[in-house]
């Protein structure tokens, strides 16, 4: 799974995504992060350190990826690749090549996570936070978009913003709308706080994961009935008299029989059962997570 963070410069991704591992290292719910490189794990736990004492890092000067697991009871359930970008990319044309990879990016991912400086915003600056340059970005992405995936607009500085007005949102009416429409786009809008004091900071990365764990385990489901359903054919066919003479003479020539067949499928359903059992909890725990927050605007779909 690939999620995708875009926001110009200032809006807070570097602090988020650090704010983020920090708190996720203590876990919620059950839920933690843990970096698949230790240097990365260094990294973040050390910004997230500073970020909880008021000191901020400097902005993203280019395009970093980080690996990550999803842990539910310090077990692995789900690793995904995070991809976090200059603020400058959405503002570069098309020929840059940091903004290549951006709309590379964005047409692969599963995930894309939308910034926006929210006290900017509740200020009437919608210069600052590019948001023409991002909706345009993402709306040219959707088209191309057919399977299901999260958009995530997530507000920060919401500590600094008296009120959240729908007034705030009308720079992104066309994207919600647009999200409304797709059979498949999942969205949400949320405020964040990251510092001394956080709020809401898991909520982002746990609505994108859902999408794509609730996406695995339907997946895993399909396959153990297909394979279920196959393993009782051939086990039908070989207890008729046909397929007693037919095993006879496979077994004969040393090719598979319809038993070896049937065996073979129920072996799959085995493997398969075994990777399906563990997410079923922690894809539970995710969903009701999910759906007892607060959202400024919500979209729910492929639940």
């Amino acid at each position: 799974m690939r999620i995708v963070e875009i926001g110009h410069t200032g809006v807070g991704k570097t602090t988020y995504m650090a704010t983020l591992y920090g708190i996720l290292q203590e876990g919620i719910e059950g839920f933690s992060l843990k970096a698949q490189n230790s240097s990365d794990h260094e990294r973040l736990i050390e910004l997230a350190k500073n970020i909880s004492q008021g000191i901020y890092p400097s902005a993203t000067d280019q395009r970093r990826e980080y690996n990550f697991y999803l842990q539910y009871e310090n077990k692995n359930i789900f690793s995904f690749t995070w991809a976090d970008y200059r603020g400058g990319a959405i503002r570069e044309t098309q020929d840059n090549e940091q903004t290549k990879l951006l709309i590379g990016d964005l047409h692969q991912a599963d995930g894309i996570m939308v910034f926006c400086d929210g006290n900017a915003l509740a200020s009437g600056d919608i210069r600052s936070n590019q948001i023409g340059r991002m909706t345009a970005l993402i709306n040219r992405t959707l088209p191309y978009i057919n399977r299901p995936i999260s958009l995530a607009i997530i507000f920060t500085k919401a500590d600094l913003v008296t009120k959240f007005t729908e007034s705030m949102l009308e720079s992104f009416q066309g994207l919600l709308t647009a999200i409304e429409a797709s059979p498949s786009i999942s969205g949400c809008i949320l405020p964040i706080t990251c510092g001394i004091k956080s709020h809401n900071v898991e909520k982002p990365l746990l609505f994108a994961l859902q999408v794509a764990v609730n996406l695995q385990l339907k997946y895993l489901e399909k396959e153990i009935a297909e394979h279920e359903k196959m393993a009782k054919y051939y086990q039908d066919k070989s207890y008729s008299f046909r397929g007693l003479l037919h095993d006879i003479w496979k077994r004969i020539i040393e090719e598979p029989t319809y038993s070896d067949i049937s065996n073979a499928k129920y072996q799959e359903v085995y493997k398969k059962r075994q990777e399906y059992e563990p997410i079923i909890l922690p894809v539970r725990a995710l969903n009701t997570h999910i759906e007892r927050h607060d959202y400024l605007w919500i979209c729910q779909k492929n639940k």
